[in-house]
């Protein structure tokens, strides 16, 4: 007679461990990233002696020749020129290298906060601007020529509205 035993030694589970809620350190990141951004928009703005406007949502904004032209609606087909930099001067679009851009507000793949500043001006208007990276590219950038959480300095012309 063949007798097999096999003990089996049972453990007891580990308790899960309940996730953690990181969205205080997470507010607290974002908060910091904008307080230094707008550090950075007060030395760029001083830089350039621009006086500018901020809107609700943190784009900040000086139209130098205030026209009484046809301002951009959503779906509307803008052109524009002029150039878009980052904060340490190297330039990103050149309407003098790169042609003029056509844009269609609130839905082409540019930065909202390009958009936004588009729709507070009007046909035939010139504009500083400083859009900070929450409204451009964000924390990632564009993998291309915007490295994470830039900030961009733009100076436009928008020439016409259809």
């Amino acid at each position: 007679m063949l007798f097999c035993f096999s003990c089996q030694i049972s453990e007891p589970e580990p308790e899960p461990i309940p996730p953690q809620n990181h969205e205080k350190e997470k507010i607290a990141v974002n908060q910091e990233i904008i307080r230094r951004e707008n550090a950075d928009v007060e030395l760029i703005a001083k830089r350039y002696n621009w006086k500018l406007t901020q809107t609700a949502t943190g784009l900040y904004y000086q139209i130098l020749n205030p026209t009484n032209g046809k301002q951009p609606q959503p779906k509307d087909i803008v052109k524009i020129k002029g150039s878009i930099m980052l904060p340490d001067g190297k330039e990103i679009y050149n309407s003098n290298v790169d042609g003029l851009k056509e844009i269609i507000i609130n839905q082409s793949g540019e930065p909202i906060g390009l958009h936004e500043l588009l729709t507070v001006m009007h046909a035939g208007e010139k504009a500083n601007a400083i859009i900070p990276s929450y409204l451009a590219y964000g924390i990632s950038g564009d993998g291309m020529k915007i490295p994470a959480a830039s900030s961009l300095i733009c100076k436009v012309e928008l020439i016409n509205v259809k």
